[in-house]
């Protein structure tokens, strides 16, 4: 992974850097080099990471990730023996399609959401990491001490915390407590109203309610300026969002959205005119298009 990074030139300062913030943030902390062993009994992990470039991304472009498929020594990974958890999440073509139902509608990404969750202090060594900044260094023991994109109940985690935090605040704050348990896909926020004022509060009560956790609403679109008003700029996806210019589309659930039209669509890679098109060509581009609700389907 190291000499991989390396190749790359610039990605390696990158990746450090990252990581380098999970220590900032108390993501992260340095521990004591080899296993944890208790009463004969292994009671550490150690997870592999690679780098993951999402070029595309308007923010972070590279996301480390961690492999907790990888099997140790033992013939078992760490995903092997932990419970995934029931589903909580709703269905994607359903929140999809029912964000449509809505006259004004909002968007918005937790921010960071499973590293503003702390896992209790007795396993936060089975998410342990090997790193370094230069290869001229030692090599330095980590735990992660939040919930880890990787583990396979990170998922059922991070939204069960949702729906506590939706039930802590429903008294307070009424209208963001069904967002949070319906309206919500793990980090992604798809609500709105038929009423502009109500879209507005709604909003606003959804950024109260997740603040009172450490959860940051950010990235935060809309299809009509007055829900945005109150909301600062640098936690807007683009000030372009506030004056709603042409250039106001976005992701949404991986695909693309249209603020101003209110609109879907879809891009795909553009087949290579230096070659002959042909019928694999074609259905290997049609088979990168993500469409969840099946619109494209004939």
């Amino acid at each position: 992974m190291e000499k991989n990074l390396l190749k790359k030139g610039e990605l390696k300062p990158e990746y450090d850097r990252v990581l380098e913030e999970y220590l900032h943030l108390d993501h992260m902390e340095e521990v004591s080099p080899g296993e944890k062993i208790i009463k004969g009994k292994y009671n550490s992990f150690y997870l592999p990471h690679h780098a993951v470039i999402k070029p595309d991304k308007k923010t972070t472009k590279v996301r480390v990730v961690f492999n907790a498929s990888k099997s140790s020594s033992s013939g078992n990974s760490l995903n092997d023996i932990l419970f995934t958890g029931p589903t909580l999440q709703p269905d994607l073509m359903l929140l999809i399609l029912n964000w449509r139902i809505y006259k004004y509608v909002f968007n918005g990404d937790v921010e960071k959401m499973y590293r503003q969750i702390i896992v209790h202090d007795d396993d936060q060594d089975f998410q342990r990491i090997i790193f370094r900044k230069s290869p001229n260094s030692p090599l330095r023991d980590f735990k992660l001490k939040t919930v880890t994109f990787g583990v396979n109940c990170a998922p059922y985690l991070a939204i069960r915390t949702l729906h506590e935090l939706a039930e802590d605040t429903k008294s307070e704050f009424p209208l963001a407590t069904q967002v949070l348990k319906t309206q919500t896909y793990v980090d992604d926020i798809l609500s709105g109203s038929h009423n502009l004022p109500q879209a507005y509060e709604s909003l606003a009560q959804v950024t109260q309610a997740l603040n009172t956790a450490g959860f940051p609403l950010k990235k935060i679109t809309a299809n009509h300026p007055n829900i945005l008003k109150d909301i600062p700029k640098e936690n807007l996806l683009d000030t372009n969002f506030l004056k709603f210019e042409k250039e106001s589309t976005t992701k949404t659930l991986g695909i693309q959205w249209n603020a101003i039209s209110d609109q879907f669509s879809y891009t795909n890679e553009s087949i290579s005119a230096l070659s002959a098109i042909t019928k694999r060509q074609i259905l290997s581009s049609v088979a990168k298009l993500f469409d969840p609700a099946g619109w494209l389907s004939p």
